[in-house]
This record gives C-alpha cells, structure tokens and sequence, in this order.
C-alpha cells in the first residue's frame, strides 16, 4: 500500500513538472510572439520568474529523489539559458572607459509625487542637482507651475532640455543633455495619446538619435492593486477567480497596445539606416516581452550586457519587475549598467548606463 502511495504521489508530481516545463517555454519564447494574435501570452511572460522558480524546485526534487527525471527541467534550463540570461544577467564588472557617455532613465512620477515641501519632491530635486548623466531621458516628468522654479534650479546644470506633455496630467516626457538638441520627432502608433520622441543629439563625435519613450501602462486601479496583493500573499486562497481573469485581460489589452508602439519604433528605426541609436524608457514590460524582444532585433539591452541581478526597477504594490530600459545600437559598447535602488522618490528606480562607442 506504502508502494502504491509513493508511485501515484511520483506521477502526480511528474505531471506537474512536465506542465511547469511546457509553461516555461512558453513564457520564455512568448515575447516572439505578437499579442494580438495570443493575448494571454502578455500575462504568461510576466509568470516567467515564477516557472523558472518552480522548475529549479522540481530539479531538486528528483536530485534528492536519486531519478533521473531531474533532467526534464535541467534541460528545459539549458534551452531557457539565453532568456534566462536576458532576465537575470551575470557580468564581470570592468572599468568604465574614457569618454564615455552616462545615460539614464527615470520614470519620476511627476518629479516626485508629494507637495512642493514633501520629503519626495525635495529629494528628488536633490536627485537631479547631483546627477552627473550626460543624457537624462525622465517619463512622467510634469510639475505643477508652483515647483517650476526648484526644477529650473535642480536641472540648471544641463545645458539643453526639451519636454512633450503625452496625455494625462503628469505624462510628459522630458530629455535632459548635455549635448546640443538640434531636433525631434515624435513617432504615434495606434494607440492614441501614446507617443515616443525622438531627439537628434550632436555629441563630440556625430549626431545620435536618442529616443524617449513611455508605453501605455496596464492601468492598474487601486482595487486591482489590492487584488493583486491578496493573491501574492499567504491568504491567496481568499482571492476570487474573478480578480485573477480581470487582471489578466487589462495586462492582455495593454500589451496589444503595447505592441502597436513597439511596431511604429521599430519601423522609423529601422527607416533611419546604420545611424547610431540610443533608447531610454517606461516599457511597462518584463525583458521577455514582445515590446522588449521586437526592439532588441535592432538593439541591445545594455543592461543585459553589463549589469548584474533581475534589475527591479518597478517596486510598489508587490510587483517587483524590470520595465526601465536603456536599449543603444552597435555603434555603443555598454558599461556598469545599473539600477540605483536607493532612489525611493518615484514608483520606479532610475537605471543607467555608460556607453562607449565602438572603435573609439
């Protein structure tokens, strides 16, 4: 009987790690997949940290077990390796090189999201006084004529900046140089009121492109949030099936329309030719995401190449992932890629990046 028990509890369990395999897959390569043709892809990718977590456990499960089904997820790692790598990289850190160029983006939630005297708006205007970034892309960057004067003091120190109100109240996008800014344009997709901007910076060398961009949020209300929280934690078992599909349709419909922007990208990019390009910005995306995976055919992830760790760069409300990004063409070689966790004045966490161009 004691037999029977421990072979039908083996079967059960080797059903689910064959059902974890299949699922890692498919969150690992659904970013190569356009969500208007499989929407529920969008959601699958986000579970990807936790399917790779629950094949790890597997693994150990039958190691410890002395079988050799350990290999079902061992191998479903090794053909995950690039993914994995593109969401948790490990680096040698080397030096930074002379003449280097510091970039940075910063999702500020309107340059901090207090009153004109809150602890948030003050440090971040301490932030700004002491940032060193020869490019500085900001999402969320309006303020309220009120704060005009310390933000002028703050960013005073960049000789060149130019800002595109978006939609709402505090969606502007905002670029902070100290190169010459000689124009802009500025890309719409479908998706109405979402845009990304393009500048043509004149650094010592030749003109960069250097885009800013914000793609639409999943629109997550404070019940949602509170939704979320419930299921995240001990007592998800309170949480309603109801709560996880509404959920999951507002992350599907905002990565279609994610993935419209992402298209419009690619293609004025790819219409520029061999110019070198540097991308700054909100995906609102994991780094397998279709609008991650579809730019990174033209570009490189620099923090992929040089940072180190998942990179979280969204903090709030439990959901811990890496939607900034710093994407450069091969005309760069990235350095000391990082995400500055010690920056609490905004949802996000700033990330940089020291690029060098290639032959110099």
């Amino acid at each position: 009987m004691k037999k029977r028990a421990i072979y039908i509890l083996s079967k059960i369990v080797l059903i689910a790690n064959l059902v974890a395999v299949v699922l890692l897959l498919l969150s690992a390569f659904g970013g190569y997949v356009n969500p208007h043709r499989c929407g529920w892809m969008v959601s699958l990718v986000l579970l990807f940290p936790f399917l790779l977590a629950a094949n790890v456990m597997f693994m150990v499960i039958w190691l410890v077990a002395l079988s050799r089904k350990w290999l079902w997820s061992f191998g479903v790692l090794l053909v995950c390796a690039f993914q994995i790598r593109t969401y948790c990289p490990i680096n040698m850190p080397q030096p930074i090189p002379k003449g280097s160029i510091k970039v940075m983006s910063y999702n500020t939630y309107g340059l901090g999201f207090g009153t004109r005297d809150s602890f948030d708006h003050r440090d971040m205007m301490k932030f700004l006084s002491n940032s060193d970034a020869d490019i500085f892309c900001a999402q969320e960057s309006n303020y309220n004529m009120g704060r005009k004067r310390d933000v002028e003091a703050a960013t005073a120190h960049w000789r060149y900046c130019d800002s595109v109100q978006i939609s709402s109240a505090s969606n502007a996008l905002t670029l902070f140089s100290n190169f010459p800014i000689l124009d802009r344009h500025i890309i719409r997709s479908s998706s109405a009121g979402h845009v990304c901007v393009v500048y043509k910076v004149k650094t010592d060398r030749d003109t960069v492109l250097v885009v800013n961009c914000h793609f639409i949020s999943n629109a997550i209300s404070v019940e949602d949030k509170a939704a979320y929280q419930q299921i995240m934690s001990i007592s998800h078992r309170d949480s309603t099936r109801e709560d996880i599909m509404r959920l999951g349709r507002k992350v599907n419909d905002a990565g279609k329309r994610r993935a419209d922007q992402a298209d419009s990208l690619a293609l004025y990019l790819k219409r520029q030719g061999d110019r070198p390009v540097i991308v700054c910005g909100d995906f609102n995306e994991s780094p397998l995401s279709y609008v991650h995976t579809r730019l990174c055919r033209l570009l490189s992830d620099a923090y992929t190449a040089s940072g180190n760790g998942p990179g979280i760069s969204y903090h709030l409300n439990r959901m811990y992932f890496r939607l900034d990004n710093i994407l450069c063409s091969h005309h760069f070689r990235s350095f000391g890629a990082r995400v500055d966790s010690r920056q609490k004045m905004s949802d996000h966490y700033p990330v940089e990046a020291w690029l060098k161009r290639v032959g110099e």
